[in-house]
């Protein structure tokens, strides 16, 4: 698995101890939309909440950017309790297979359990990365319960593309334990390497 795409320890040096979520996720997606932003010059970047969750979103159509409209982060604190999850809406919009074939959920980057929603917290997902049936899908679950089974717990995720397309490549998800952001990357097109 490649590096990770920022250095995630910087984040958090000199917040203090225990550092504040809300200077935690403001340097993260400083960092994160930098990055972004290089590789993506031509790019309309937005940070937003929603249903509690601090967004970074690409409205690259505002703009006319070649890029499709995609979330690019997004980090949130669990909160003590959570809505029922609404499983009709999510069967309403059904997805296509992904490009060769493989089978794709509409995964949440700020999991169900930890208070993620809809709208721009839904991405295409595989399918085995998202249920835990791989190797890479039960370290990427393991991270969503323990970000899930404690409340107050800051969890992130950041979505990668290497096209223009809304369909990420790679995935980071994290945890601030103590003053350390715990990372892992994840492939999100298999069927592309890895």
């Amino acid at each position: 698995m490649p590096a990770l795409s920022v250095e995630y320890r910087a984040i958090v040096r000199g917040l203090g101890e225990p550092p504040r979520a809300v200077e935690v996720g403001a340097r993260l997606l400083e960092a994160l939309s930098d990055r972004y932003e290089r590789e993506n010059p031509d790019c309309a970047l937005h940070e937003f909440v929603e249903s509690g969750a601090t967004f970074l979103f690409d409205f690259a159509s505002s703009i006319g950017a070649p890029q499709e409209d995609r979330t690019i982060a997004a980090w949130a604190v669990t909160p003590a309790t959570v809505a029922k999850r609404d499983v009709a809406y999510q069967r309403g919009f059904p997805l296509a297979p992904g490009p060769k074939g493989q089978a794709v959920d509409r995964g949440h980057l700020i999991p169900h359990l930890s208070g993620g929603m809809f709208g721009p917290n839904v991405f295409r997902q595989d399918r085995a990365l998202n249920r835990g049936w791989s190797a890479q899908g039960r370290q990427y679950r393991a991270l969503e319960r323990s970000a899930a089974a404690t409340p107050g717990m800051f969890y992130f995720g950041h979505l990668m593309y290497d096209d223009d397309s809304a369909y990420p490549s790679e995935i980071e998800t994290g945890l601030l334990v103590g003053t350390e952001l715990v990372v892992n990357r994840y492939n999100n097109r298999p069927t592309r390497g890895d």
